[in-house]
């Protein structure tokens, strides 16, 4: 796509500008957006090339620019056509894969179902002369042991009746045994997600706290705590990336550069995301 050069350099020297006016270094741009300074360098050099991808590029300079006090929409949409498409030639050919590889996966379950199919009449086959065997060694062996019932019917009385005295007293120790026994526990988790607003949240129930995110498409986030970055980076549809919080964490803040893809549990508990949140985020969760 044709650029149009001298609205490049209007976008980095507007982004810029506005920073040292209100007396902003990168780092501090930095904390904010959660966006990492050499990238915000890039965007103000219109070195696009150093981002994570094309698909960022809007959604950083967005992001940056409300954070100086610009309207990025409004900044966007003035310069529209000097910047990358959304949806990228490497974005279309990863939806093409995507697609190819799951008709692959459909075919294979057609053909594991059709080969079952064919066995279910062999299955059932066997299943009735096994009937027919086991009934007819039942019969066999109920007729063996009428006749030893007869020819023994004076001693048995006795052993019965001594049998049915052990029985029982077995039967009572059993009962005594399984009494003994500790109830399972159960698995429950208690993990207790609290919405205070759109972006914030706040979190109970656990000691130990694992944030898990999971991408349903190409995103970009991370994950910081008392200014130490936990995690930071793009991740491939069907990705997952788990980061265990530190013992005592109280404050986490998280960045979403594709709100849309991106599931986030916590403690295999899923946070259900507010739906005017837009499509790049910070959020901010609270631990008790």
């Amino acid at each position: 796509m044709a650029k149009d050069e001298n609205k490049e350099v209007e976008i980095g020297k507007s982004l810029h500008d506005a920073r040292v006016a209100k007396g902003m270094s990168l780092e501090d741009v930095q904390k904010i957006t959660k966006i990492q300074a050499h990238y915000l360098e890039a965007i103000e050099n219109e070195d696009f090339s150093e981002l994570p991808g094309d698909f960022y590029v809007r959604a950083f300079i967005k992001q940056y620019a409300d954070t100086v006090g610009i309207d990025g929409m409004e900044l966007l949409n003035e310069h529209d056509d000097s910047l990358p498409d959304t949806q990228t030639e490497e974005y279309s050919q990863k939806v093409s894969e995507d697609t190819l590889s799951k008709r692959s996966e459909r075919q294979n379950k057609e053909e594991k179902i059709n080969s079952f199919r064919k066995f279910v009449p062999i299955v059932g086959v066997a299943i009735v002369v096994l009937i027919v065997i086991f009934v007819i060694w039942g019969v066999v062996a109920k007729t063996n042991k009428s006749a030893d019932t007869n020819i023994n019917s004076n001693n048995s009385s006795v052993s019965v009746s001594g049998s049915s005295e052990k029985s029982e007293s077995s039967n009572a120790d059993n009962n005594k045994k399984q009494d003994k026994k500790p109830a399972p526990k159960k698995n429950i988790n208690k993990t207790s997600i609290k919405k205070i607003n759109a972006t914030e949240y706040e979190v109970s129930g656990s000691k130990k706290n694992t944030i898990t995110l999971d991408a349903s498409n190409r995103a970009w986030s991370s994950i910081s705590t008392n200014g130490k970055s936990l995690f930071s980076g793009s991740q491939e549809s069907g990705n997952k990336k788990s980061v265990k919080l530190p013992s005592g964490t109280k404050d986490v803040s998280m960045s979403l550069g594709n709100v849309p893809s991106t599931k986030i549990l916590i403690n295999n508990k899923l946070l259900n995301l507010d739906k005017s949140v837009p499509m790049t985020t910070v959020l901010n969760i609270k631990f008790k």
